[in-house]
Order: C-alpha cells, then sequence, then structure tokens
C-alpha cells in the first residue's frame, strides 16, 4: 500500500495523480452538500456557426464537428465530472502500470506516455457511463411535474434553433430546472428570455419562443 502511495505521487504520475485527487475531493463536496453535481458542467453553444470573410468571398466554418464528438463520449447527457471520473481511474491505473512496467523514471517520457494513455481512458469511460445516460434520460423525461413548465419562463443556457437543440434554465417555486430545448421557429441564443409553449415527444424536449416575440 505504501509503495503504490509513493508510485502514486511520484514524479512521472503526479499529473494523473493530481486529476485523480481532483475528482475525489470533488465529489466530498459533493458529499457534504458543497457543490452541485452540474457545479462544472460547461455551458457553451456547440453548434455557433462562424462566418469568415476572404478574398472579398464568405466560407462558414462549422464547430458541429466537435457536438459529435462530446455526443459520442456522452459529455452532453451526463454532468461533465462524471465522464472525468470515468475518465480520471483509468488514466491513473494505466499510467502507474505502464510506468512501472518499463521502469520509466523520465517526466518527459511519461508525458508522452499520457497522450495514449489519455486516449484509451476516454474510450473506458464511454461504455462505463452508459448506465448514468439511461439514468439521466430518464431523469429528464417528462413528469407531472414538467408538464406544469408550460406556459413558464426561462432564460437560454445554451442557444437553439428549430433545428439544433438547445437548453434553458427555469425556476419555478425555488426549483431550477435544466431542460432541453429547441424553437418553433428562428433561433433564440445564449441569455434571452424565453417562454414553454409545448413539448415534442419526438425530440423528447420542450419547444420554445423569445418572451419578447410573444404578443
Amino acid at each position: 500500500m505504501i509503495e503504490l502511495f509513493h508510485a502514486t505521487f511520484s514524479p512521472v504520475n503526479i499529473i494523473p495523480a493530481i486529476i485523480l485527487t481532483f475528482v475525489v475531493c470533488y465529489w466530498l463536496l459533493i458529499i457534504f452538500g458543497a457543490l452541485d453535481i452540474n457545479s462544472f458542467d460547461v455551458e457553451v453553444d456547440l453548434d455557433a456557426d462562424m462566418d469568415i470573410d476572404a478574398d472579398g468571398g464568405t466560407s462558414e466554418f462549422s464547430v458541429s464537428w466537435l457536438n459529435n464528438v462530446l455526443s459520442f463520449f456522452n459529455i452532453d447527457k451526463i454532468p461533465l465530472m462524471i465522464f472525468l471520473t470515468f475518465t480520471a481511474i483509468p488514466l491513473w491505473a494505466i499510467a502507474v502500470m505502464v510506468n512501472h512496467i518499463l521502469g520509466n523514471e523520465s517526466f518527459l517520457l511519461s508525458l508522452l506516455f499520457l497522450i495514449p494513455e489519455f486516449i484509451l481512458s476516454v474510450l473506458i469511460a464511454k461504455p462505463l457511463t452508459i448506465p448514468f445516460v439511461k439514468i439521466f434520460s430518464k431523469l429528464n423525461e417528462p413528469t407531472e411535474q414538467n408538464a406544469n413548465l408550460l406556459g413558464k419562463m426561462g432564460k437560454v443556457v445554451i442557444s437553439a434553433s428549430d433545428l439544433k437543440m438547445g437548453q434553458a434554465d427555469v425556476n419555478i417555486d425555488g426549483s431550477s430546472y435544466r431542460l432541453n430545448i429547441k424553437t418553433k421557429n428562428g433561433k433564440i441564443m445564449r441569455g434571452e428570455s424565453l417562454l414553454i409553449v409545448n413539448f415534442s415527444e419526438l425530440d423528447k424536449c420542450y419547444i420554445v419562443e423569445p418572451y419578447e416575440s410573444i404578443n
């Protein structure tokens, strides 16, 4: 046990050890109620398109590939820290084993090893998080309480359109709901106020309109 402790915090394994320590501290703070499970979720608009002017013309640079990558690894379906937890544990274990088996004592070489170790770890994390995807999918399904959200106002967290799903926060009686949303027509941007007008059984998300556009 002492040897494992020394190996874990040796220079060649210090980066995976720091990540694992961060994850452990995070879950301890969750247990003691100091943090929420979504505290470190990154709120970004992954489907934003950038128009770049070059040689008098306009070329559209899409970042939808990033959305597809995050979706492949279930990061858009579960809290980020759950995925990081199931990445950090195998990353630490693989790094300790690889450096021990190879007898590596070079920090620079251990940094090089981290690249394939990280790739392998995220591939391991994907199947390990599938049960949590199902759990959070069930939690996000419409319930009698969620049906009462129709006609309520909220604020956009991730931009949405009639083609692209986003997210919004709705606060009712002191309870905050993070909802998947689409619009009836056009786009609604992050920070805008919205009104929930319907629920799409097909897309399993709420249909919203900008609050200012409601007459």
